[in-house]
């Protein structure tokens, strides 16, 4: 659960860091876009532990596209860069239980204690 809310928070401040400094225009689109789906997949992956597969990949994209739009190595590079291998290695070690558990689950203790 703390690498999910790290990254709920990672998430956080890339969406607003959009607006912390200035940007170009696709390094600007790409870290509100990916600061947004960070935080809801983060959110998701209470409910879907699977869904930090996808945490992963939007990191994944965040560094490709911060280094391929960069005409040269600037601090959102460096910021951008460094929060996508946050994402991506707290996404993948995170392997915590699911913490809301859904009606299936409890269905089946209910079936087993009869």
């Amino acid at each position: 659960m703390p690498l999910r809310i790290f990254n709920v928070l990672v998430g956080t401040w890339l969406f607003l860091s959009a607006f912390a400094w200035p940007h170009s225009s696709i390094q600007g689109v790409t870290a509100l876009v990916c600061g947004a789906l960070t935080v809801l997949c983060a959110l998701a992956t209470i409910y879907a532990p699977r869904v930090r597969y996808l945490t992963a990949l939007v990191a994944l994209v965040l560094f490709v596209a911060s280094v391929a739009s960069a005409s040269r190595l600037d601090r959102t590079v460096w910021h951008n860069g460094i929060l996508a291998i946050a994402v991506f290695v707290a996404a993948l070690v995170d392997r915590s239980p699911r913490t809301a558990p859904d009606a299936s689950d409890q269905l089946s203790r209910e079936i087993r204690a009869h």
